[in-house]
This record gives C-alpha cells, sequence and structure tokens, in this order.
C-alpha cells in the first residue's frame, strides 16, 4: 500500500507533528526531495542578486559557468558558495522543501582557494530554466 500526501504551506510545527506521526506508524517514510519548479523558483527567488547570477548563467551554460565569466566584469566570487547555501537552509526551515534536498549548484575547483566555476546537474537545468522564465515574467 502506498499513501501520498501533499500539504501546501504547513506550518514547522504541523510538520513536524506530522512526521514525527508517521515515523512511529509506517514502516517506510519516503520524503520527497526532488527539485520540482515550484521550489526551484523559491530557491531563485530568494537568492541575493549576485547569487542568482550565478545560477542564472550556469542554466544559460547547460549547467556550468566558468569563473573567468563571472569575474568578467571585475567582480569576486567571495562569499557566493555561502548564500546559495543558506538559501537552502532556510527553505528547510521554512518549509519550501525537506531536509536532504541535493543543493542544486555547487562551486568547482581545488578546495581552499579560488571557485574555478559552479556546476549544476544536468537533470536540473531545465526545471531551474524555466524557474527563471517564471521568475522573469513575474517581475
Amino acid at each position: 500500500m502506498r499513501i501520498t500526501v501533499t500539504i501546501d504551506d504547513p506550518t514547522n510545527d504541523f510538520r513536524d507533528q506530522l512526521l514525527a506521526l508517521l515515523k512511529e506508524h509506517a514502516l517506510h517514510v519516503d520524503i520527497d526531495a526532488t527539485w520540482t519548479v515550484e521550489r526551484a523558483l523559491q530557491y531563485y527567488r530568494t537568492l541575493p542578486a549576485r547569487a542568482r547570477r550565478i545560477v542564472h548563467m550556469a542554466v544559460i551554460h547547460h549547467g556550468f559557468v566558468d569563473d573567468d565569466e563571472l569575474r568578467a566584469d571585475g567582480g569576486s566570487l567571495r562569499g557566493h558558495s555561502g548564500a546559495l547555501k543558506r538559501v537552502l537552509e532556510r527553505g528547510v526551515r521554512e518549509g519550501w522543501w525537506p531536509a536532504g534536498m541535493q543543493p542544486p549548484i555547487q562551486t568547482q575547483g581545488p578546495g581552499f582557494g579560488k571557485v574555478k566555476g559552479y556546476s549544476m546537474p544536468g537533470e536540473l537545468v531545465d526545471i531551474f530554466s524555466t524557474a527563471i522564465e517564471r521568475h522573469n515574467k513575474q517581475t
């Protein structure tokens, strides 16, 4: 037997109580941690403008944007990764998506030091492209 429950805009308290109840009584609970257009739109909309540009450029370039292109206007990439992570964490706190969501974009580089670019998994490019189009129509 499979039961699917969809709850739009639950309060944090309600969501926590429901998940606790399900854990207590269900043998197996699957949490939908996939990116949808709606989730991508919320993520994109919530990003600061400079971080939003990185996501947009990654979509335009089919999943990868090089650091040289992002620095072309003389800007620094310092601090952008933090903004991308904070919005992902905020989404969990706000109930926009569950914990365990895959980061939609990640830094690429040798580790500590300069970022060499940002990549987005190929399966997310179309989802975020649609979300960005919707965002641009709304603004």
